[in-house]
């Protein structure tokens, strides 16, 4: 599956991302491979990811969402912000390899979460990663500190080197 990259148009029909959208908003668990480079190291690409629709209230700094941005692109990125705007829940995303944040994302924009991630790794094997485990959304919420420290480490040299500190 094409789309997961920031960067890179989403190459997605029209038709399979009408797909994936019905599929998640019945209920039902969306099994798709992650591509593009905008999630890693945490992701490589090739990986098997479940998401499934949940409540916009229930997500959580350092969940991985999957939504669809301005333009139409189907992105999945980490949560790094949650805010309120007008009783309406914000999200600031921002993907593990990227400098800078998404532009915010509505609730209403967010199609679901990854709960659940297949790795292959040496000797043709399979590591699962319940996302949804208390272990796996400490470790998601530390990821996520980090890339909040990193752009603001990001910014604050860009204004020194700019003079406007």
């Amino acid at each position: 599956m094409q789309g997961f990259d920031e960067k890179s148009p989403c190459s997605l029909t029209p038709e399979t991302s009408a797909l994936f959208e019905d599929i998640l908003h019945k209920g039902l668990h969306l099994r798709c491979k992650a591509t593009g480079r905008s999630m890693s190291s945490f992701l490589r690409g090739g990986e098997t990811l479940t998401i499934k629709k949940v409540p916009s209230q229930s997500l959580k700094r350092g969940d991985l969402i999957f939504f669809r941005d301005r333009n139409g692109s189907l992105i999945l990125h980490r949560i790094i912000k949650k805010s309120m705007k007008d009783n309406t829940i914000i999200f600031q995303t921002k993907g593990d390899a990227l400098i800078a944040f998404d532009e915010p994302v509505h609730e209403n924009e967010v199609l679901g979460k990854v709960c659940k991630i297949e790795k292959m790794i040496a000797g043709g094997k399979t590591k699962y990663i319940d996302m949804e485990s208390y272990s796996w959304r400490r470790i998601n919420y530390l990821i996520a500190l980090v890339n909040l420290f990193r752009i603001e480490t990001y910014s604050l040299f860009y204004r020194i080197l700019r003079g406007t500190f």
